[in-house]
């Protein structure tokens, strides 16, 4: 068995998205008090999603990602907006460490517009004036 699924949590992990970006759409976004490593409780911003029941903790790096993929500083106006969650890495000390990041959902490769070029029109150059 899987850590994961002896362990099973609420929240989103690096982990949960076997190397993948995923577009979720975002159905809330409230304050909870939660238990930090060291044991003592904080408030964290915690992000719920459409189509999937884990919950994602947001910190700063991810509050401002998700702002700029809303184009809403506010986290009361998230709610509806699609964001891309995809998963990186992040130096803690002296280690790398798998997280999570948020970005505007992609749109594939775009494709540059091929213009066909017309053949230069055929010139007689004889006739140009020689300027000296």
């Amino acid at each position: 068995m899987k850590k994961s699924d002896v362990f099973p949590s609420r929240f989103l992990k690096a982990g949960d998205l076997n190397g993948e970006p995923i577009t979720l759409t975002i159905t809330s976004a409230a304050y909870e008090t939660l238990k930090n490593p060291k044991g003592s409780e904080e408030q964290k911003l915690v992000v719920g999603f459409r189509k999937t029941k884990k919950l994602m903790i947001v910190n700063v790096t991810n509050f401002d990602g998700i702002a700029d993929a809303t184009g809403e500083a506010d986290s009361d106006d998230w709610i509806n907006h699609k964001i891309e969650v995809y998963p990186s890495e992040v130096q803690v000390g002296t280690e790398m460490k798998p997280c999570l990041r948020v970005r505007a959902p992609s749109q594939g490769e775009l494709k540059a517009a091929v213009a066909k070029k017309k053949p230069p029109a055929e010139t007689d150059d004889m006739d140009d004036e020689i300027p000296f």
